[in-house]
C-alpha cells in the first residue's frame, strides 16, 4: 500500500480540516484480496494528523493493484503543527508515515497491518 496523493478538501462542519487520501493497494497473492475495512493513521511532517476508518472497499485481483480513496477529518492539534511546518518550509511534497490495518473477509487471519513512509505531493484536484 502506498499514498499516491493527498488532496485538501473544503472545510467540514465546524471548519474541520478535511483531506481525501488516494491509496494504491497491492495484492502479492494468487487469490483475490477481499477487504472488509480499513483503519488508518496518517502522520505528516512527523505529526499525527489523521486517524480514520473506511468500509465498502473493492476487492483486489490476484497479483493486482487498485486505487482507493478515503475521506478523512484531521486532528486539530496535529494539523496545526503540520501546517505550521509545511507553510514555513513552503513544501510541494511532504514526508508521511502511514499505518493501516486492513480487515480481510475470506482469510485465515482477520487482518494485516501495513506501515509505509515516504513523500507525497500535495495535490489540488479539480
Amino acid at each position: 500500500m502506498e499514498i499516491t496523493a493527498l488532496e485538501p478538501l473544503p472545510p467540514g462542519p465546524g471548519n474541520d480540516l478535511r483531506f481525501r487520501i488516494h491509496l494504491r493497494v497491492f495484492n502479492p497473492n494468487n487469490s483475490e484480496l477481499a477487504l472488509s475495512g480499513l483503519y488508518y493513521t496518517l502522520s505528516l511532517a512527523g505529526h499525527k494528523v489523521v486517524t480514520g476508518t473506511s468500509s465498502n472497499l473493492p476487492p483486489i485481483a490476484p497479483y493486482g493493484q487498485d486505487n482507493i480513496t478515503v475521506d478523512a477529518t484531521a486532528s486539530l492539534v496535529g494539523s496545526i503543527f503540520a501546517a505550521a511546518e509545511l507553510i514555513g518550509g513552503r513544501m510541494e511534497t511532504v514526508p508521511y508515515e502511514l499505518e493501516a490495518k486492513l480487515g480481510l473477509r475470506r482469510s485465515i487471519v482477520p487482518s494485516i497491518t501495513v506501515r509505509r513512509s515516504g513523500e507525497v505531493r500535495l495535490t489540488q484536484y479539480r
